[in-house]
């Protein structure tokens, strides 16, 4: 199951599994309106539902966003009825927008969904083609020590609503830096199982992917209200500018 297919499959749950009103999504929408000058443009790579993109925009900047699931753009275009976000339908690892913007930024793991190596720093390549002079990269991902120490299956309980709850049994492949998880929605009726598969990179390699791409890193956190990241940080928000070519 590729991921547009897997984020097919999550649309209708994905507001209960991350909630719009949460306070992590204004600190997101504050941080990343922080870095764009009055006005701007921001691309957002891996848009889903819009939960960071809409309020971004209700903040009068011009957002843009790039998603390869229809039933999320679906979704995004249903909270948006002025249509104040704008969206392509593309794999953000091969597509792009052919514009520039302020902020180019990839939120909540996205930049694991590609599941190789060579994805994750075509990701990046097409963040750097995006951006505009003077710009900035965001990426927030998860730090994967938890994950990679991992051993044999775990399984856990996510709450949805008051009458469906979210099973998700997760298997880690170290050798190759993969994160299988089965998500499955218990809800009195027919189990519902979706597979995700991720592909998890330490900050430092995600540095070098970054260097890769002609970006390179101006400030790392350990959340979007700037907390300093560290060793027992659970994830970062990293910050990326372009490398100017010699003069």
């Amino acid at each position: 199951m590729d991921s547009a297919t897997t984020y097919d499959a999550l649309a209708d749950v994905y507001d209960l599994m991350y909630p719009p009103a949460s306070p992590d999504i204004s600190d997101a929408v504050a941080f990343i309106a922080d870095l764009a000058p009055e006005g701007g443009r921001v691309l957002e790579l891996g848009v889903g539902n819009g939960r960071i993109a809409i309020p971004l925009a209700e903040r009068g900047l011009a957002v843009h966003g790039i998603d390869g699931s229809e039933h999320m753009l679906e979704k995004l275009a249903a909270r948006d009825p002025e249509g104040k976000v704008a969206t392509t339908a593309a794999d953000f690892t091969t597509g792009g927008t052919g514009e520039q913007f302020d902020v180019v930024f990839i939120a909540l793991n996205t930049f694991f969904a590609p599941t190789t190596a060579d994805a994750q720093v075509q990701c990046m390549q097409r963040m750097r083609e995006q951006l505009a002079p003077g710009g900035r990269v965001v990426i927030e991902a998860f730090e994967p020590r938890a994950f990679h120490q991992q051993e044999g299956e775990k399984t856990s309980t996510r709450y949805l609503s008051p009458t469906s709850v979210m099973v998700d049994s997760t298997h880690v492949m170290r050798d190759r830096q993969l994160i299988l998880v089965i998500h499955t929605v218990v809800d009195g009726g027919v189990p519902r199982p979706t597979q995700e598969v991720i592909r998890y990179a330490w900050p430092t390699e995600i540095d070098l992917m970054a260097r890769l791409a002609g970006l390179r890193l101006v400030e790392r956190h350990g959340g979007w209200r700037g907390e300093a990241f560290d060793a027992n940080s659970h994830r970062h928000v990293s910050v990326y500018e372009a490398v100017e070519d010699p003069k």
